[in-house]
This record gives C-alpha cells, sequence and structure tokens, in this order.
C-alpha cells in the first residue's frame, strides 16, 4: 500500500500562518463579547423588523435584504437576521462574534492576497520568506486598534463586509489571470465577489479601480506598461470617470442635489469638508503608525479648514500629492510595480469616503481597507529584506512581531471603551473637549440610566460651550433635566424661553405639550403638539404624544392615524405601539394588535409582555 505524498512545505506553511492570525485576532479581541450594542445599531438592527428572522427560510432573508434600514447594503441586513436568528434575538454577543470571525476571515485574505502578490515572480509555490513575510504583515493588519470602530461597532460590519469582499475580488482576479486552467470559475468568483461587497458598503465600488491596479502592477509587473492602444484606454479611464463624476458635481443635476442635501443637517460645508479631508487622512495614518490606546476615540476634535491658503489645507495635501506622485513614479520601473501598487492603494481606497460624500469629518473605521496598503508595504519590505541587506532582514521581522503585540496591547486596552455608549462618549470628552454634540448626548445617557448629577454636569458643559447648537438643542435639554430633578415650574420657564428664542427647535413645543397632558389640559397640549409638527414633521413622538392626547381624551379615531404615522417614522415609539396595540385589539385586527403588543414589549412597555 502506497504511503500518503508529504504535504507541500508552502501548504504546511501557510496554513501554520492563517493558524497564527486567528491567534492574534483572538488575543487581539479578547473581551469583545462583553461589548454592546451603540447609536446606529438601534435602526439597523434592533428596530428593524425585517432583520428580527425567528425561523430560517429563504423568504425571510429575503425580507431582510429588502427591509435593510440602508437600501444599498441588503447583503450586511442579510447577516443580520441570521445572528437574530442564530441568537434567539438582540444579544449582541451573538453580533460581534460574528464580527470577530469577520475580521479574521478579512486578515486571512489579505494574507492570501499578499502571498499572491508577492510571490507573482517566483516560480512553484511561493517561497517560505514570501509566506512569511504575508503572515506577519497580515497579523500587524489585524492587530491595529484603528479596526476596533469596525469590529466592535455591529453595524460597521458593513465596512468588514465591504473590505473582505473588496480583497476576495482582487485574489480571484489574479488567480483567474495567471491560473494554467479553470480561469472562468476564478473570474465568476470575482465577479460574485464584487457584488457581495457592493451590495454591502458603497466603498466598496472602488474595487474596479483596485483591479485595473492589480492588472498592470501585479499580473503584467514584468510587461511594458503600455503595450497597446487598449492598455493606454484603460489607464485613461479612471481620470475619465474622474472628470465626469466632477463635472457632475459641478452642474445641477441628481448627483449634486443628492451631495448637498447631505450637507444640510451637517457642521460644515462641502468645500469645508474638502479642505479638512487631508489633515484628517494624516491623523488617521498617524494612528496605525504610532497606535497608542489614547490617540483612538468615537469623536475626535478636528479643527475645520475653511480657506484653501490654511496651512492646515495645502501641508497635508501637498503631502498626499507626492504620495501619490510617488506612486506613479514608482509604476515606471518593473521592479518597482509591486511597491507603487502598495503605495497607490491608500489614496485610491479613500477617494469615496473622504471627499465630497456627506460624511462625518472622522471616522476610525474608514482605515479598514486602506490600511490593508499599509500591510502590502510592510510585507514587501520584509520580504526584500534578505535581499537587500541580509543581516538586517531578522532585525526587521522581530520589529513587526513587536509592532503586532503592541498592536494587540493597545487594542486589548481600548476594546473596553466599547463596553457601553456612555464609556465611548466619555472617552470622546477627552479627545474632543470642546463637542457640544458629544457632552449633550453624554448628558442625555446618564439622565436616561438616572444618574442626576453627571447628567447636569455633561448638559451645563454643552451649554458653556455654545447653548445654541442645534437650534438650542443644549439650551432645551436644562429643561429635560430639570423635569427629571423634579422642578416642573423652572423646566416649563425653559420651555417657553426655547419657544421664544429657537422657533425651529421643536422640542420647545413638544415638551411643553407633555407638561400640558400630564396636567390634563388635553386641549392646549395638542396645540403644542401641532406646532411640533408643522416644525418638524419628521418628529416622531410629536406624532406619538398627539395621538396619545387624542386617545386619553377618548377620541382613538382621531389618535390612529397619529400613532400609525409616528411607527411609520420611527419603530422606536413604544408607548405608539402600546396605544396601537390597544385600539387594533378594540377593532377586532388580532394579528396587528399582536405585532404591536410584542414591539411594545420589547421597548420596555411591561405591561404588554404579560397580555
Amino acid at each position: 500500500m502506497p504511503l500518503p505524498k508529504p504535504s507541500h512545505p508552502s501548504f504546511t506553511a501557510r496554513t501554520l500562518a492563517a493558524v497564527l492570525l486567528v491567534a492574534v485576532a483572538l488575543l487581539a479581541y479578547r473581551g469583545i463579547e462583553l461589548n454592546g450594542f451603540h447609536f446606529d445599531d438601534w435602526h439597523n438592527i434592533l428596530l428593524n423588523p425585517a432583520v428580527h428572522l425567528e425561523r430560517l427560510t429563504l423568504g425571510g432573508l429575503i425580507d431582510a435584504a429588502r427591509g435593510a434600514a440602508l437600501p444599498h447594503r441588503p447583503f450586511a441586513s442579510i447577516t443580520f437576521a441570521l445572528d437574530w436568528w442564530r441568537g434567539g434575538g438582540d444579544h449582541a454577543a451573538y453580533f460581534l462574534a460574528t464580527n470577530l470571525v469577520l475580521h479574521i476571515a478579512t486578515g486571512i485574505a489579505v494574507f492570501a492576497f499578499l502571498v499572491q502578490a508577492l510571490g507573482r515572480g517566483e516560480p512553484g509555490s511561493p517561497s517560505l520568506r514570501t509566506i512569511a513575510a504575508a503572515g506577519l504583515a497580515a497579523a500587524w493588519w489585524l492587530a491595529q486598534p484603528i479596526h476596533i470602530q469596525a469590529v466592535s461597532y455591529v453595524v460597521q460590519r458593513m465596512t468588514e463586509l465591504a473590505a473582505l469582499f473588496s480583497v476576495l475580488c482582487l485574489w480571484t482576479y489574479v488567480r483567474g489571470r495567471t491560473a494554467p486552467r479553470g480561469r472562468a470559475v476564478w473570474w465568476a468568483l470575482s465577479l460574485l465577489s464584487l457584488a457581495l461587497g457592493a451590495l454591502s458598503k458603497q466603498n466598496a465600488w472602488i474595487t474596479p479601480a483596485l483591479i485595473l491596479m492589480a492588472e498592470f502592477l501585479i499580473v503584467r509587473r514584468q510587461d511594458r506598461l503600455i503595450g497597446n492602444r487598449l492598455d493606454a484606454a484603460l489607464l485613461a479611464l479612471p481620470a475619465v470617470v474622474g472628470a465626469l463624476g466632477l463635472a457632475a458635481l459641478l452642474i445641477d443635476g441628481p448627483l449634486r442635489q443628492w451631495v448637498l442635501r447631505g450637507y444640510e443637517w451637517r457642521d460644515f460645508t462641502l468645500a469645508e469638508r474638502l479642505l479638512t479631508q487631508p489633515k484628517v487622512v494624516l491623523f488617521h495614518v498617524s494612528q496605525l503608525l504610532w497606535p497608542l490606546p489614547d490617540r483612538f476615540s468615537l469623536e475626535h476634535d478636528i479643527e475645520i479648514v475653511r480657506s484653501a491658503a490654511s496651512p492646515q489645507f495645502w501641508l497635508p495635501m501637498g503631502a498626499i500629492l507626492a504620495w501619490t506622485l510617488g506612486g506613479l513614479w514608482l509604476a515606471r520601473r518593473r521592479e518597482t510595480r509591486a511597491v507603487s501598487f502598495f503605495v497607490l492603494w491608500i489614496p485610491v481606497t479613500l477617494l469615496i469616503e473622504s471627499t465630497f460624500i456627506p460624511l462625518e469629518l472622522v471616522f476610525e473605521h474608514r482605515m479598514y481597507l486602506p490600511s490593508v496598503g499599509v500591510a502590502g508595504l510592510i510585507a514587501l519590505g520584509l520580504a526584500q529584506a534578505p535581499r537587500r541587506a541580509a543581516r538586517l532582514a531578522p532585525l526587521a521581522s522581530a520589529a513587526v512581531v513587536l509592532v503586532t503585540a503592541f498592536g494587540i496591547w493597545s487594542t486589548q486596552q481600548r476594546l473596553p471603551q466599547w463596553r457601553t455608549e456612555i464609556t465611548l462618549l466619555e472617552n470622546s470628552t477627552k479627545h474632543a473637549p470642546r463637542s457640544v454634540r458629544v457632552w449633550n448626548e453624554l448628558g442625555l445617557k446618564y439622565l436616561e440610566n438616572g444618574n442626576l448629577d453627571l447628567a447636569r454636569r455633561a448638559i451645563d458643559r454643552a451649554n458653556e460651550i455654545e447653548p445654541r447648537w442645534g437650534d438650542g438643542y443644549p439650551f432645551v435639554n436644562r429643561g429635560v433635566l430639570l423635569e427629571a430633578m423634579g422642578q416642573p415650574d423652572k423646566a416649563l420657564a425653559v420651555y417657553e424661553e426655547t419657544i421664544r428664542l429657537f422657533p425651529r427647535q421643536v422640542l420647545g413645543y413638544n415638551n411643553r405639550g407633555l407638561m400640558r397632558l400630564r396636567a390634563g389640559e388635553f386641549e392646549l397640549a395638542i396645540q403644542d403638539f401641532d406646532r411640533a409638527i408643522d416644525t418638524d414633521p419628521a418628529y416622531a413622538p410629536a406624532w406619538t404624544n398627539r395621538g396619545t392626547a387624542q386617545v386619553l381624551r377618548g377620541d382613538t379615531q382621531a389618535a390612529l392615524p397619529d400613532l400609525e404615522q409616528a411607527v411609520r417614522l420611527s419603530l422606536r415609539e413604544s408607548i405608539a405601539w402600546h396605544y396601537l396595540a390597544n385600539i387594533y385589539t378594540a377593532q377586532g385586527r388580532r394579528t396587528e394588535a399582536a405585532d404591536a403588543r410584542l414591539r411594545a414589549c420589547r421597548l420596555g412597555i411591561a405591561k404588554d409582555c404579560s397580555q
């Protein structure tokens, strides 16, 4: 009986590297299951009935995709539904475990792609040196604390999925281009990965540009850069697409209108965002290079740049342009094209989220995919070190090991800050001490938890910085706090002063209406809720409160449309669900009543849990 052939050394090495990557991630994210849901998790998961999958069926998964809170990201919504079904409900640990598995999968995909990119010029299987270099670089990437926001913030699974499928798309594309047979299968997998990435988050739409880079700088890096007219046309394509996009922004059309609408509720304009982003990008790069745990936060106090003449714009912009031009210059030489690929990877993958899109100025999860470029440069350095300076190669490898170990420690230090929304906001006050939003939100979270003294300090701090922020949002919250402290007369005075000073602040009318409602002054309360709805028709609590007033005065027919509008605007309106359950029961609509009662129960209405 013939003995089985021993496994190829490179296969064994790759397997050991994959095991190492899993160990690194598990060490870095030990205790992640203790963290909870945060902010955007509410409307994407906890209050989105489409992902509340009770039984695993194809129809249920299709409904989850169709009911995604962000309609252009249905695949992520399907994974949320699977976690809901797997965990039996809103247990954050199940969702976070999936996020960690996806992070590990992305790290292994990065490793596989780096092996492929580095070993492109080697005959046969990749060398052990190539595998070791790619493994150490991927381990460094997995351990980076800047990725906590993508891994421990459940909803940012969208970022993980987009990065995972982008890397897989590149890996399978290059495999298809270089495989002696079975190319159609690899390219089909590449196309599938591209589609899944695009259905997870829009930043994956940059993947075709990465494929174009891989074709010229990885697959054909030993050939002439431009061999024929088709090559010239392909290389010119990004510039053409960029010019068309810029023209669409400058011309008053659908794209420009969509972009500008997003800035209507931001504290900065499109121009200010474009002027500030170079500084933000360099800040994120510095976090990768110097990853101390106290350099990371949900929010950072970044000063908005308002003039192109400011050094805060042209210095970082000059650095980014120099980096990009350097990458293009490296592309001219065959021996440096792989370096060029990873140099250009960073600015290219930041093009969507760090330019005109009306997102927050600073968000650390944006570096999840761009940081793969840094990992690629590390891998190239380790792989080429023995050729250029053999004595320095062990030192270079040891340095990456130490930096990775530091990243594991830093991630462990940062991870507990993601336990709750309060711990996140408390940490944010250290990094953004003049952020009205952070102090105001922290005060409200303290209030929810019954800590009135801390709530008062936080809301007072928000008012010290800028009481007019958000049309007097910190100002009116003084009244909310006074009510909680048992001082209704002072609270009423604050609400009336809010109405006088900030007539567009919906909470002034709404909260005064609530005080009148509790006093039994139904007609006056309804008048206040009318004004609140006129001020902001999208403010769901005002519809709930007007419906409640109608119920309490005995007019359920008038209350029904208000309550239904409230839950259409926000699934978090527990009181609206409670009264809808009662109205539907009285009308004999048993199925709708049961669903409304279940929702009210899940949102904390105890009496609806026992019926």
